[in-house]
């Protein structure tokens, strides 16, 4: 017989070891998962002999209002068999574990009797520690937070009240079906602006966020806005902000400032735009896993927060000569737009995506795996497919942003005639006026529509929003209502 090698014997013995360690964890995973249960049925029969069995003697108490009790201080005045509690459920229960202790969060969902008589309920994120001491599992601390609700007499929650909501409403569902697109299974006329630096900051997002009436008055019912943020104008192009790390991690103020500005959109019937990666940013990132993970966190969180009124430009200006990243330039351009457009549809399938080519660059607008077929600038209004063109030739100077010449005014018409009369087709308007920070009118992003551009003392591009309202019509979803004669 021929003797076993020593490293097969080491094999075999570190697999068995890994073995009885997978499986000591699944069993203490079921035990705490177990004492979980009990714990919510002593809540609701009064089991005061069961927390006093299972909470340690140094056990700590942390509530939602912030008050702090030892367990003699929780456990004082409690009598066994009465409880007020008519209901204690668990959801979302996750269990780590760390030797000789378990970490156990998880959403709870109880129900109690008021003095009054009345039944109420909450919602509440917790979290508990057990340690495992001679043997047996008891708790030795536990917070809480209230997870907020809608106030009580309104119908349904605004926009801001959602975005602490664990369990969010969706939005309507944005979709493109044979060319056209559609809004909630109808279809929707598009007349937008491109507002790339939107989420720069609360102040400027909010600004956006209370001009959203005046856009739908005057037909506008759609905003482009990229989460790297895009040309930052004058006196410093670079000054858009991130909303990425260079791992990848979608910032969470950042994607909690798009979807309050996403969200009062949907309130209005208005699609998003929303742009993941810019030229001026690519190079923040450490490497390809990076990119691949801020793709994927963006089509996770467009999903978990059930954000369905938007459509995507993974790259914008994809090979521009000042992108730093292989995946983002040629060659082999279009196996490297299927590889994006892949991982955000792994996790995002009903959104819509596409990647915008750099303009007169040898890339093309097409390529497999697309659904929005997005252009830039002068490009030609191709003929197939659904088309945005989500930054229009800028005319503007972003040192002198909201200021045009007067043999402008008839090249920006001679734009707006065109999208009107492409069925497949819609615009992002683009100025500096929207795009750049401070500029030279000193405000810069701006939203609103200012003045009529003619002068330093008339900024603004009321002559666009005027033209959509007279031409188009105001925005009502799901149509543009021309006014009367």
């Amino acid at each position: 017989m021929k003797p076993i090698p020593q490293f097969t014997v080491v094999a075999a013995s570190i697999g068995l070891v890994l073995f009885v360690a997978t499986t000591a964890n699944a069993d203490d995973e079921a035990a705490i998962r177990k004492l979980e249960t009990h714990l919510n049925k002593a809540v609701v029969e009064g089991d005061v002999a069961m927390f006093d069995r299972l909470f340690a003697a140094d056990f700590t108490h942390g509530s939602q209002s912030g008050r702090f009790r030892t367990k003699d201080e929780w456990m004082k005045g409690k009598v066994q068999g009465k409880s007020s509690y008519v209901g204690f459920d668990s959801e979302q229960l996750q269990v780590r574990l760390s030797g000789e202790t378990a970490i156990v969060t998880g959403l709870s969902k109880p129900e109690w009797r008021e003095s009054g008589g009345s039944v109420a309920s909450g919602q509440f994120r917790f979290l508990r520690i057990w340690s495992r001491r001679n043997g047996s599992w008891q708790v030795v601390a536990f917070q809480s937070t209230k997870v907020p609700t809608v106030a009580q007499g309104s119908n349904r929650p605004t926009p801001e009240q959602v975005l602490d909501l664990d369990d969010p409403p969706a939005t309507r569902e944005f979709e493109i079906k044979d060319d056209r697109p559609f809004l909630s299974g109808t279809p929707i006329t598009i007349w937008g602006l491109r507002c790339g630096n939107a989420i720069y900051s609360q102040g400027v997002t909010e600004r956006h966020v209370r001009n959203l009436d005046n856009m739908v008055a005057h037909g506008i019912n759609c905003i482009g806005v990229y989460i790297q943020g895009s040309n930052g104008g004058h006196p410093d192009p670079e000054a858009g902000r991130n909303g990425y790390a260079p791992d990848g991690q979608l910032k969470p103020d950042f994607a909690r400032r798009l979807e309050w500005l996403v969200r009062e959109s949907d309130e209005r019937g208005m699609v998003v735009m929303v742009g993941l990666f810019s030229p001026r940013k690519d190079q923040d990132f450490k490497d390809d896993t990076a990119i691949q993970r801020a793709t994927e966190e963006t089509a996770k969180f467009l999903v978990r927060r059930r954000l369905n009124n938007v459509f995507c430009d993974i790259m914008h200006e994809y090979n521009h000569e000042r992108i730093e990243h292989d995946i983002f330039r040629e060659p082999h351009g279009a196996e490297k737009k299927a590889k994006l457009t892949r991982w955000f549809k792994k996790f995002a399938p009903n959104i819509e995506a596409g990647i915008c080519p750099s303009y007169k660059t040898n890339t093309a607008d097409e390529y497999p795996g697309m659904e929005v077929r997005i252009v830039q600038k002068e490009h030609a209004i191709p003929k197939a497919g659904f088309v945005i063109n989500v930054e229009t030739q800028r005319h503007d100077a972003y040192s002198n942003d909201g200021k045009f010449e007067a043999d402008e005014f008839p090249i920006f018409l001679s734009y707006f005639k065109q999208y009107a009369a492409a069925p497949n087709a819609c615009m992002l308007f683009h100025t500096g006026w929207c795009q750049g920070i401070t500029n030279g009118s000193g405000t810069g992003p701006n939203p609103e529509m200012g003045g009529y551009g003619k002068s330093e003392n008339d900024r603004g591009i009321r002559f666009y929003y005027e033209w959509v309202r007279d031409n188009i019509g105001r925005y009502e979803y799901p149509r543009h209502i021309k006014a009367a004669n």
